[in-house]
């Protein structure tokens, strides 16, 4: 059994520890700075903050109460924020019940589309999104995030 809701203050470092350990496991291309937290208690704090609405923060509990993944999205700009599912966890559909509840929120919200950006070497994120009816749109956003330069592809879908 699995449980979606709004995050909720006392969520913010277990969203954290599911942040970090996905990261450790999926986004090696980050090198050693994948070894360790990447942001401090507090900036988890002010982003669970920062996602009241019209923005959403949503996690998922298992039936053992554990907190084993979270999505955020920003209903204003269409856009698919974060999606992270501890890997402990995975492959159990959860990633997929984030994404359908995220989608859930925008049309509430009056989106009709949604688009995200991944970074082009996370290989495992792209092919969940796209499995999901998302498509690249051909852009691409390039920033650096702590000295590691990122191509981020857009990627778009229509919500019906």
């Amino acid at each position: 059994m699995l449980t979606i809701r709004r995050a909720q203050a006392d969520d913010a470092q277990k969203i954290g520890a599911v942040f970090d350990a996905a990261v450790r496991k999926g986004w090696t291309y980050f090198g050693e700075l994948a070894e360790r937290p990447m942001f401090l208690p507090e900036e988890w704090d002010r982003e669970v903050a920062e996602h009241a609405a019209p923005n959403a923060m949503l996690v998922a509990i298992n039936s053992a109460g554990e907190l084993t993944g979270f999505t955020a999205v920003h209903p204003r700009d269409g856009e698919m924020y974060l999606l992270f599912v501890h890997p402990d966890h995975g492959g159990r559909g959860i990633g997929r019940a984030l994404l359908d509840a995220a989608h859930d929120v925008l049309r509430a919200e009056g989106c009709r589309e949604v688009f995200l950006h991944t970074d082009e070497r996370n290989g495992r994120a792209i092919a969940f999104y796209e499995a999901a009816g998302y498509r690249r749109d051909g852009t691409v956003k390039q920033t650096e995030f702590r000295g590691v330069h990122l191509r981020e592809p857009r990627l778009v879908k229509t919500l019906r």
